[in-house]
């Protein structure tokens, strides 16, 4: 069994607001579990569009079924890629763990959009193990914690988007 979910989300904050936020998102106060995040490409192409590849390292606790064979903590390389079109105003990203597939895959594909002044993300991501005999307890939890995660995530988000606006204001001011 693999287990899916999907959800949309809006962002009061304008398109070059939040595309600069999620590219400069760590560190914040609500990811304290991404130890590092490496820009291993970026370049615009003809079209003007914005492509960044990133190697994000987070570390998370293991459910206690797990412990036996993984350990109670597990460090997890993930890949980040985005696509960002400004004449369009979207963006669209591919997060993927790279390792530990066996145990878990979770791969998540965010398309941001904006109009009047709001950018909409509509989120879907999958969850799918391959660990025998533990596959659907595993892809459950996998999906619970990613839902117990996901408005950190947004917090964090949208703290960082809070330091844009004061660091705009302070620089108008002066």
């Amino acid at each position: 069994m693999v287990l899916y979910f999907e959800n949309r989300h809006s962002y009061a904050h304008s398109f070059d607001t939040v595309t600069l936020a999620y590219l400069n998102r760590y560190p914040n106060p609500y990811a304290k579990h991404v130890k590092s995040s490496d820009t291993l490409e970026r370049y615009v192409d003809g079209a003007g569009r914005l492509w960044t590849t990133k190697l994000v390292v987070k570390t998370g606790r293991l459910p206690k079924f797990i412990e036996p064979f993984l350990g109670k903590a597990l460090d997890s390389w993930i890949i980040e890629k985005s696509v960002i079109d400004p004449k369009r105003q979207t963006m669209h990203t591919y997060t993927a763990n790279v390792d530990h597939r066996r145990f878990i895959q979770v791969e998540e594909r965010l398309d941001y959009a904006t109009a009047d002044g709001v950018t909409t993300v509509d989120s879907k991501v999958k969850f799918s193990s391959n660990f025998t005999g533990f596959k659907q307890k595993i892809e459950q939890w996998s999906k619970n914690k990613f839902l117990s995660n996901m408005n950190n995530t947004r917090e964090g988000l949208k703290f960082v988007m809070n330091q844009l606006h004061e660091y705009r204001a302070r620089r108008v001011a002066t």
